[in-house]
Parts: structure tokens; sequence; C-alpha cells
């Protein structure tokens, strides 16, 4: 992997940790009356989020396409729902905690490929133009 990929990944990971996470803080706001900048200024749900969020980069790596979007998109669910269920006090039931983290997994997952398939195209892009010269600037 090179260094630029690294870097995009890591984007591509903060992007969809952060945004959805605001997402379900929204969410938890709206319907579950919890409130939101305490939800947000929480250091442990940004850090489960962003754990969260590097397990989809992982699914990816090793994974196809479709089974690295099922894998992600169930441990998007799964693995923030059980973890605040268990470890924060939340008085909320579980139905109402898993359809909160099911909103969290889909829009972290749409955010992540959406940046990481942003970041590809434009480096193709760049390889082409730049490749397609010669040493003289002709083809």
């Amino acid at each position: 992997m090179s260094a630029r990929l690294v870097l995009m990944e890591t984007i591509a990971v903060l992007c969809g940790a952060v945004i959805g996470l605001l997402f379900v803080n929204l969410l938890h706001w709206l319907f579950a009356d919890g409130d939101f900048i305490a939800l947000t200024v929480s250091l442990g749900r940004f850090a489960l989020a962003i754990i969260t969020v590097a397990i989809f980069a992982v699914w990816y790596h090793y994974l196809p396409q479709t089974p690295a979007a099922l894998a992600s998109f169930f441990t998007g669910i799964l693995l923030p729902a059980v973890i605040v269920m268990f470890s924060y006090d939340v008085p909320l039931t579980a139905p109402t905690v898993f359809l909160l983290y099911t909103g969290f997994s889909l829009v972290a997952l749409l955010t992540y490929r959406f940046v990481l398939a942003n970041s590809a195209v434009r480096q193709a892009a760049s390889e082409v133009a730049s490749g397609g010269e010669g040493r003289d600037g002709l083809r």
C-alpha cells in the first residue's frame, strides 16, 4: 500500500466515523430524547465510531465488494449496539439501540465508500493525466 492510499483510507475512516456519529446522535436527540451536545463530545462514542469504521476498511481490504459491504453493515450495527447496551448507561430498549445503530451503519458505510471512491477516481485521473505524456510532452 502506498502512503497516499493509507492517507485516503484514514480520511475515509475519519469522515465515515464523524458523519455516522453525528447522524446517530441526531437520531438519538430527535427520537429518544438524548442530549445532542453531550453525546457528540463523548470521547468513548467517538473512539467506538472510529474503531467500527476502521473495521470496515479491514473488511474491504480482505473480502470482495459484496461480502465486505454486508460484513461492514452488520458490524456497524452489532459492534456499537452491543458495546453501548452493555457498557454505557443508556435508558433505551434494545430495539431502539439497534435501530439507531442501523442508521449509523448505513450512513457511516455510505460516507466511507463515497470518500474512498472519490479519492480512487482522483488518483486514477491524475495517473492517466501524467502517465499519458512522454518525456518531451508528446504521446
